[in-house]
């Protein structure tokens, strides 16, 4: 008896945590989940970049050869920022139940199709790879919904060392967009800071194991890393069957 009520009580409470996190992407555009990423799946990722980067496997290792790899050749650097997106515990991770459950819940399906993963790494002088405001709505136009996952992998993000920043309820309204091209980097399709002055900014303070979850149109961008340690992160983004289709269009 005490374990059908115990089972019933925790049962009763994700349903309620699910709902607050529906909500919030209702509302803000985005939620966070706290501890949601298991830490034995945080760890083997590591250990895949360790092999990839052929260091120790521990942070400071794998920070440094990941900036040593990007001032020698950035093509390398690219490819094993890719080749991380595509690993088995990264897969995995994408599959926790807390997480697709919600990204069901927000896609309206039950077949969730995976359409890119890779790492995201911000150091303060590496300008090619920061991102200005944005929405991923601006590099999948034909999509009706992307959901993007995002998560620490190695170390804690903040304020300091330049956390994705968010603009609270920007999802609700639509957006203009300049494209501007940036050697061996990214494509940028910023959003003027002055046309959003009407949103409150929130960063994403995360530890290891949590994530943040957040809509197609949801404004946000790369913050300012004043910590002087380069910051990666992991993104996976999800949509629905007809998303998947008309990416590849």
């Amino acid at each position: 008896m005490y374990i059908l009520i115990k089972n019933f009580l925790l049962l009763n409470y994700l349903i309620k945590k699910m709902s607050k996190n529906i909500q919030e992407m209702d509302i803000q555009g985005y939620t966070i989940l706290k501890n949601a990423a298991p830490m034995e799946l945080i760890s083997s990722i590591q250990s895949y970049a360790q092999e990839f980067l052929k260091c120790e496997k521990d942070t400071s290792s794998i920070i440094q050869a990941m900036s040593e790899l990007e001032i020698l050749d950035k093509e390398k650097f690219y490819s094993f920022c890719i080749q991380m997106g595509k690993i088995l515990p990264t897969i995995q991770l994408a599959g926790v139940s807390s997480i697709l459950s919600l990204v069901k819940k927000v896609l309206k399906t039950e077949n969730v199709y995976l359409t890119d993963a890779a790492v995201f790494y911000n150091k303060i002088d590496v300008t090619r790879l920061q991102y200005d405001w944005h929405t991923e709505k601006s590099y999948f136009p034909n999509t009706d919904e992307v959901i993007t996952l995002w998560y620490p992998w190695l170390h804690n993000v903040n304020v300091d060392n330049g956390t994705m920043i968010m603009a609270d309820a920007s999802h609700k309204k639509i957006h203009t967009a300049n494209e501007i091209h940036v050697k061996d980097g990214l494509t940028q399709m910023k959003i003027k800071e002055a046309d959003l002055k009407e949103f409150h900014f929130t960063p994403c303070t995360l530890e290891l194991g949590d994530v943040v979850l957040f809509k197609l149109n949801t404004v946000h961008k790369t913050g300012v890393n004043k910590s002087g340690i380069p910051r990666t992160t992991m993104i996976t983004r999800f949509t629905d069957y007809e998303g998947i289709i008309s990416s590849k269009n």
